[in-house]
Order: C-alpha cells, then structure tokens, then sequence
C-alpha cells in the first residue's frame, strides 16, 4: 500500500478547514479562509497558501499566510522574501509565517515589513510529527486567530489599503523570473524544428529595435522572446477572465488548470476568441507552448486566483487599473525603452489633431500609447463613445504591439463593441481597403472599409538602412510613386532609415487637408540622406512645428534622439506660401517635470515662447535664405536673424583649401607598423590617427602609417627588402570570417596592401566632436586618418597665412557654424556631416583684410593659440577670447552680433547636451 505525504499543502488544506470552522458564527474581521485551489507543491508560487477574507463572498481579501514544515527555520531569508512578494502582489499591509512549531505577524511600516508579533513554540520539530499532533498547531491556530481580530479591530493592523485585486506588475516579475529556462526551452526545440528557428529569426529582423536590441546572436533573441511570451500569457488569462463579466463563452478560461496542457490552453484560448472576438488578443504566439513548467504553474495560479473570484462583484474602474496595469507593466519590461512617454503622446495628439471629431490612425501603434492618447482627448471633449469608436483607427505588422494597442484602448464599458485595431504593414493600407473583423457579440466576421484619414499620429519605427532589405525591401517602391506625383525622376537616399518612406505611403489615404504627427529620429535634421528627405517631404507636406527636447531625453535609450514633426498634406507640384511660418520648438523641461501639457501645446500652437517652451519662427522665404547660405535645419533652433548682416562677410572654404579624408583601408596591423617594423623609411608616412592627445590648436602625427605604391617587383630591384618582408608577413593571414587579406583588401588600380597618401593636411577637424570645438594646425603637413576631415592650403594662398586661417577657423563664429552642421548623438556626441561641412562650411573672408588687420587678427589670437583648449562653455568666458572675438568682430564690423551668435552657439551647444540630462 502507498504511503500518502503529509506536505505543506496537505497541512494547507487542513489550516483553512479549521479557520473556517473556528471562525464561523463569529462577528469577527475576517469571515472566511481560502487559497486552496492555488496552491501548488515544489514550485515558486504567486499567491500566499492560506487567504483570510473581509467578506462572506470571499472577494475582499485581508490577509494572506505562508506556510512550511517545521524542518524550514521560520527565520529563512527565502522564505520571508517569499512572503513579501505575495504580500505585495496582494497589495496587503501584512501577513503571517508558520512553520508549524513558531508563527510570525509581520506588518507594514512604510515600505517595509517588520515583525509585529511572535508566537510561542509549539513542541512540534518535524512533518512527521504534523498530523499527529494536530490538535497542538490548532491551539495555537486559535490564538493566532483571536489576536489578529484584536490587532484588526484596533486597528494596530491596517485594514485593506486598497480595493484593488493584486498587482499584476509584481505577478510579472515573479513570472519573468521563469525568462532563461523558457529560453532554454526554445533553444532545445531549434534542434529539430527549422520552421521555428526560421520564424524567430524573421521576427527578430523586424523586431529587434523595438526591445532596443541589435545583436543576431541567440543569446539576446531568446531571452527577449522569451519575455514577450510569458507577458502575453499573463495578457491572455487576466483579460480572459475579465471579460466572464460580459461573455459567457469567456467562462472556458476556468477549464484551464493543473492538469490542462499547453496545447489545450491554447486551444481554449483560441475558442474564446472565435466567441468574443479580441483576436489581437487572443491570438496564438510563437513558441508560446515553450514556456516552462515553473512559468505555467504560475499562470494556471493566476487563472485559478482570477477564476475564484467572483468578477461581476468588482468594480469596472478596479477592472479597468487591472488590465491597464499589466499593459504599463509590460511597456516598462518588455518594450521598455522604446515605448512612448505618455506626455509626449499627448503633446504629439494635442499638436496635430485640430478638430476632435475627425478620424485619427496611427499606423505604427506599437505599445498603443499614442492611439490611446487620441482616444482620451476625444473623451475631453465630451464625443459621444460610439463616434470615438468608429473615428479611432490603429494598425501594426507585428502581434505584440497589437495586444498591447488592444489591451491599451480597451475598457469595460466598451466591451461587446468593435475596436478598430488590425494588423497591417503601413505600405499596404489604402482607402476603401476591406478590413475584417469580428463581432464581439456573436463571433461573425464583420467587413470594414478602411476610410480617409484626417490625421496620422505615430512614432515610427528606427530601422537602418542597411536592415531594410531584410525587414522590408518593398518599401522603396514608394519612390515610383513620388517621382510620378512630382512629373521627374527624384528618389530618397538608398542611405534613408526606414521612418522617411512612411510619410508618403500615409499621404495616401491621408484626406485634403489631413496631417501627420510623427515622432521620428532628429537624423532627417543632420544627415545627408536626411536632408534629401527634407527636400521632397516638403513638396508633400506644410509643415507645422517641429519639437526637440532642451532638457533631458525623451525615451530611455541614450542612443536615440527624436523630434516632433507635425505637418499638414500638400498636393504636389502646387504653389508654395513662402510667407508659411514654421516653428522650431525646443522644450525646456524634462518631459516628465511637465504637468499641463494642454497649456504647452496651446503655447506652441499661439507661437509664444515661455518658460516652458522656447520658439523660433521662420517662414520659408528665411529658410530659403538660410539655406542658400548653406544653414542646416539643425541650426534653427536658435536666433539667427544676425545671419541676414554678416553673410556677405562670409566665405566659402572650400575656396581657400582643399578637403582631404583620411584614408580607411581596414586592417591596422598591416597599415599602421607597430615598433620593430624595419620597413624601409621612403614608405613610411606620418599619420595622425587621432586628436584625443591634442591639447591645444596645434597637432602632430602621432602614428606611423605603411604606404607603399611599388610592386613586389619594384622593390626587389630596389633592394627593399623591409618593405618585402613586411608585406609578405600578411599575404597569408586571414581576416576574422576567414578570408585572406588579398582578396579582402583589394581595390580597383592599387595594390592589396596599398595606402595612397594624397591626402596629407594642414589643418584637421574632428568628424566626432564632444565639448571642445576646434579646428587644429599641423605643425608639418601630415597624412590622416579617416575619423577626421583634412584642410590643405591651396596654392594660391601663402604659408604665412597659416595663423590667420587659424584665428579664422576656429572663431565663435566658426565654431558655430560646425555646430549646426554636425548630427547630434545620444550621450551628447556630435557628428560632423563631412559632405555638407566640406560644401557650405565658411568662415569671415580673409580677403577682405588689410595687411595690418590680418596682423592685428593674428596677434590677439596667439594667446589662445598658445594655451590649451576649454570645454566650449568655459572657451567662450576665457578673457583672451572675449578680447579676441570683440577685436575680430569689429575688424569686421559686425561687433553688434557677436552676443547673439554666442547665444546661438550656445543654445545649440546646451540642445546636444540635452539627452545627458539626468
């Protein structure tokens, strides 16, 4: 015969018995025990094992205890840390620990717990000794009892803090504990399933920035898929369950327990959707029968929890923090750094959409932040509830953002109604397009047309060029269409990320006079590819505002910097109001200091700068004249209303020297000898590989580069046999995917281990600046690497001008000017746009100098010449520069701006900056 156990749960199920028996008839605080159902041996549970409830009903729970066998100290760090995760998922101020022999009443103080109450030792030292001497632990149970009704009626104990059910973001975080062994799940199944590894690989292409990831290798995408499933399976039991309250057919979610399988809850799960509709939902994930067994136990646990309760005995408001908490909490853990602020949503919603009532999409609803946002600026206005329905539009090409856009815009109250949220990539949807859904109320297919859109809000996805091809080659078919809307061949850069094709694939189905606004990378601010973006965005759109933030970043990801972009539909090819103001808006608050952001949004709309907000308005007749002097967008964010005065003080300065880029040939160890080399000294050049060392305006080579345009043939004749030697040592090695230098290294008419040396310099600037921007003086003409930009002198200008084209070169004015050329970075780098700064970068016109001024100029520069450099802020209050830039300035008699193009600067400067802010 089989011996039965007696275990915790054995001994759980017993405690609750006698609390009920004990306590029935008596008018005490609590009126009932249970958590029976959920309780389940040798894993991490989620809910304590005995439950004390407020209520007859059993809905209002109180309290919940931890219970062990006597041979786990009462004391053991694990079993107390336990317990004050169940305490906290239960959002209770107490709970009780018993191991049989000692019991401990911990209660809240603060944020901590801490020890309340203690109860005599029981002689009870083993399980073994458990059954047998029950009626010990039910004495003591007794009193346990009866002096936390004391402690509850006196309050001593605090009663429910709040009337919600549990909190799901500490649920999520016990079940994501389960994240490695579900990756090791699905690492095991790969073994045999090449479908599944294929459909991974396909979802982390498209799906890798949105979890602010980049590496292919498995160990980044399995955890990360991993996570997205558990969320969706807590997603899945949590709404399932509320949606009993208005569905009968949701009522199979309660045939999942201990003893379902993965396979069937699937399929339940999949029936219940056929029956309510919220297929978004609903739907099935992939690899979501992987998860492991710890992590299942636990989602069983939950639905057992939810399904105990009685649902339609919950308040709709406390329905309603249930769902829209596990979707913050997934946003927080899952999407995390990539989801959208809420402020920023609701500026963006704010800004574009003028007129409440017309249609809103966001094609790209990620997380459903945004959509949601449009959906409560509607309730603002008080729209009637079915209007807003049928006006709201949200669509995704992937199912995570969908269930997550789903469970955001969804709400007890509009149960039983159709959402539109669908999805669909961007580049597919069209006017009158049939969408299928499905009616909540009876299961049958529903056919929508899709309709004109009056206004697109999204933030679009980041997605590099180079991941296009992979993700979504497709999407540059839309250059087929702009070039016949404009009558001429035109394309967007082949370099564009992928937000710059979406514009016009919304344009679309965009209605006359629609807009759009999106939250997109600043890369079309400071980019080549940006600024052909620019060009034709504007032949389709009036833009509107443009928004940076002036203090500290918008998403938590340092490495993304973003902007507003708020523009109203064109027709093409239709004449231009060059008197159109646009604004460029930099806040000046961290976006969650901002508490009103309706009076933000109505001061950026009136154009008034405030200490909120900081406007500059230019219409496109200005533009059009800065951007014939060459001024990039970048640099409209500060006053530059001075440029009109001084530009015809400029000069281009590709007039006065020739660009040089550093060379990049790709294995260092070849082109740049380390000690020992004995390469003979005619193909050794001097190199200046970096400006890290560089102190001060001047520089030298610090490195040696190999340069050699000889054949082996050459050199044999010439005896060189350094160069030979030195050559021949690579000619058999490998580069780190296994291909041998030669082929690797190969270039049209050179040698495979040739380095040309035309682009020697005098001066060099950074293409990577940080806090000091200059431009620095060789002391002898050298060959540079390719993180830098080189000047040389043409010939028609002297050697002695050197020093003057120093002073000239590294001016307030000039250091300007590389400001507003670079492409701000996250963590505050700067990098310089090396086409557009060889291109339209000036400085003051050295021809317009007399002898004596150029002498003057010069003289007043050497103490800055001399002395070391400064962080730029601290530059521009050193006193031999204010004296320099005055005599400068007024030399060119433009003395009255210089404060302003030192503000511009530094307005600028502090923008860059910006995303450090903590």
């Amino acid at each position: 015969m089989a011996k039965v156990t007696y275990n915790e749960r054995s001994w759980a199920i017993d405690v609750i018995t006698e609390i009920n028996l004990y306590i029935h008839n008596k008018s005490w605080h609590f009126k009932g025990a249970g958590g029976e159902s959920t309780i389940k041996n040798d894993t991490k549970s989620l809910f304590p094992d005995v439950l004390l409830f407020k209520d007859q009903s059993k809905n209002i729970i109180l309290q919940g205890w931890e219970l062990k066998m006597p041979d786990t100290a009462i004391n053991d760090a694990e079993l107390i840390s336990n317990a004050i995760k169940k305490a906290k998922i239960l959002k209770r101020e107490s709970f009780i620990l018993w191991n049989v022999k000692s019991a401990v009443l911990y209660s809240r103080v603060d944020d901590n717990f801490q020890i309340l109450k203690t109860w005599d030792d029981i002689e009870i030292n083993n399980r073994s000794e458990v059954k047998p001497n029950e009626n010990l632990w039910k004495v003591l149970l007794h009193l346990i009892l009866e002096d936390l009704n004391t402690f509850f009626e006196s309050g001593e104990i605090k009663d429910v803090a709040t009337s919600e059910i549990l909190s799901i973001d500490e649920i999520i975080d016990i079940v994501l504990e389960n994240t490695n062994e579900t990756a090791e799940n699905i690492k095991s199944k790969l073994l045999s399933d090449s479908r599944l590894e294929a459909e991974i690989n396909r979802w982390w292409l498209v799906s890798a920035n949105e979890y602010g990831q980049k590496s292919t290798d498995k160990t980044h995408i399995l955890p990360t898929l991993s996570m997205v499933i558990l969320t969706d399976w807590i997603f899945k039991i949590v709404f399932a369950n509320i949606l009993k309250r208005y569905f009968n057919e949701a009522k199979r979610i309660e045939d999942i327990n201990y003893e379902t399988s993965l396979n069937d809850a699937i399929d339940i799960v999949v029936s219940i959707s056929e029956n309510c509709n919220f297929w978004n939902i609903f739907s099935p994930n992939l690899a979501q029968e992987l998860i492991s067994n710890t992590a299942w136990v636990q989602i069983i646990e939950l639905n057992q929890f939810l399904t105990r309760i009685d649902i339609n005995e919950i308040d709709i408001e406390i329905l309603q923090e249930l769902l829209q908490s596990s979707v913050a909490s997934a946003k927080r853990k899952v999407a995390g750094q990539f989801a959208t602020p809420k402020t920023l949503a609701d500026l963006l919603t704010r800004l574009t959409i003028s007129d409440k009532s017309k249609t809103v999409i966001d094609p790209c609803c990620g997380t459903g932040t945004i959509i949601k946002q449009a959906f409560q600026l509607k309730e603002e206005y008080e729209i009637n509830q079915d209007e807003i329905l049928n006006s709201i539009w949200a669509s995704d090409k992937h199912s995570f953002p969908i269930q997550l856009s789903t469970l955001s815009l969804t709400k007890p109250e509009i149960f039983g109604k159709i959402l539109n949220v669908f999805n669909s990539d961007v580049r597919d949807l069209e006017t009158n397009k049939t969408i299928e859904f499905r009616d909540p109320n009876n299961g049958e297919i529903v056919n929508k047309d899709f309709p004109l859109i009056d206004y697109a809000v999204s933030n679009l996805p980041f997605i590099k060029s180079k991941e296009i091809k992979e993700l979504n080659e497709n999407i540059t078919d839309i250059n087929i269409w702009i070039s016949e809307q404009l009558e001429q061949e035109v394309s967007l850069s082949g370099k564009s990320d992928i937000f710059a094709y979406i514009p016009f694939y919304i344009h679309q189905f965009l209605s006359e006079n629609g807009k759009i606004g999106l939250i997109l990378s600043n890369a079309w601010l400071g980019t080549d590819y940006g600024e052909t973006f620019l060009e034709i965005f504007q032949e389709f759109y009036k833009i509107e505002y443009v928004v940076i933030s002036g203090r500290g970043k918008w998403f938590d990801n340092a490495d993304v910097v973003t902007t507003l972009l708020i523009a109203e539909k064109k027709i093409p090819n239709t004449e231009t109001d060059i008197s159109h103001q646009i604004y460029f808006c930099t806040t000046k608050q961290k976006l969650e200091e901002i508490e009103d952001v309706k009076s933000l949004s109505e001061q950026i709309i009136l154009g008034e700068s405030t200490d909120l907000i900081k406007i500059n308005a230019y219409s496109l007749n200005e533009i059009n004249f800065f951007e014939e002097i060459g001024m990039p967008w970048s640099a409209y964010f500060s006053d530059l209303y001075w440029l009109a005065d001084i530009s015809e003080k400029l000069t281009n300065t590709n007039l006065i020297f020739d660009f040089t880029r550093g060379e990049r040939r790709g294995w260092n160890p070849l082109f740049y000898p380390a000690q020992g080399h004995n390469i003979e000294e005619d193909y050794i050049k001097p190199v200046l590989k970096h400006l890290r060392d560089t102190t001060n305006l001047e520089c030298i080579a610090n490195k040696e580069a190999f340069c050699c345009s000889k054949s082996i043939d050459e050199l044999e004749v010439l005896n060189h046999n350094g160069a030979i030697a030195w050559i021949r040592s690579f000619e058999n090695q490998r580069n780190g995917t296994n291909k041998p230098l030669p082929e690797v290294l190969a270039k049209p008419n050179m040698f495979w281990y040739e380095m040309k040396t035309e682009n020697m310099a005098d001066f060099v600037a950074n293409v990577n600046f940080h806090n000091s921007l200059f431009i620095a003086k060789f002391q002898n003409r050298s060959f540079i690497d390719q993180r830098m930009i080189g000047f040389s002198i043409k010939d028609d200008y002297l050697e002695e001008n050197k020093d003057l084209l120093l002073a000239l070169l590294n001016s307030t004015l000039s250091m300007f000017l590389i400001e507003s050329f670079g492409f701000g970075r996250g963590l505050g780098a700067l990098d310089l746009r090396a086409t557009k700064f060889e291109r339209d970068f000036k400085i003051l016109n050295p021809n317009l100098l007399s002898e004596n001024e150029k002498i003057r100029i010069v003289e007043n520069f050497e103490p800055i010449k001399n002395r070391d450099r400064q962080s730029l802020e601290r530059e521009l209050e050193m006193e031999d520069r204010i004296n320099f830039e005055n005599i400068l300035m007024e030399i060119y008699g433009i003395q009255e701006h210089y404060e302003q193009i030192k503000s511009a600067l530094l307005q600028l400067f502090r923008i860059r900056f910006a995303v450090k802010d903590e």
